[in-house]
């Protein structure tokens, strides 16, 4: 179950990807939030879950833990002391999930009289990128590491590493 959810993390980037080269950024905010839900609850499974939790799963999902506790559950069993992935919860949430839906920021464009364009500023959909990359790895890194490929794991890591110090700049215009 969590190679699952896994896998369908690394689905959902792959649908990012074709998204956001047509442009329909609506729909990659909904992935998004879908891949970040498949990755929390991949390694929920994988490293937290008792026997009856992975019972609870098979026949109903996690309906009765509350997300933010999954996401600190998986936290600690990575070892992030930081709290990058509750940061990510409480920060990101709200840009993924009102541009995902009809809310009137995403809908509405400024200065477009007919109020029928979108509106999706290029920090919010550059940083949906980064953080569907960074998801990406993420989840290639715990899914080489449950399958016992260590080295795939080792290397997925390094590629974590290193995109996470240059995540943060822009390439110059130059």
């Amino acid at each position: 179950m969590a190679l699952g959810c896994l896998d369908l993390a690394l689905e959902h980037q792959a649908g990012i990807c074709i998204l956001a080269e047509r442009l329909l950024w609506g729909s990659v905010y909904a992935l998004v939030r879908c891949m970040f839900d498949a990755f929390v609850r991949g390694v929920w499974l994988a490293r937290c879950a008792s026997d009856m939790d992975l019972e609870a799963f098979e026949l109903a999902g996690l309906r009765g833990k509350p997300f933010s506790d999954l996401v600190d559950d998986v936290e600690r069993a990575l070892g992030h002391s930081r709290g990058v992935l509750s940061k990510l919860r409480t920060s990101s949430w709200a840009i993924f999930s009102d541009s995902a839906i009809a809310a009137a920021g995403p809908v509405r464009r400024p200065g477009d009289p007919s109020g029928t364009g979108r509106n999706y500023p290029a920090g919010d959909t550059d940083q949906a990128l980064r953080l569907a990359a960074a998801l990406g790895l993420l989840s290639a890194t715990e899914l080489a590491s449950l399958s016992g490929h260590r080295d795939v794991a080792l290397a997925c890591k390094a590629r974590v590493v290193k995109f996470s110090s240059t995540s943060g700049s822009r390439p110059s215009k130059h």
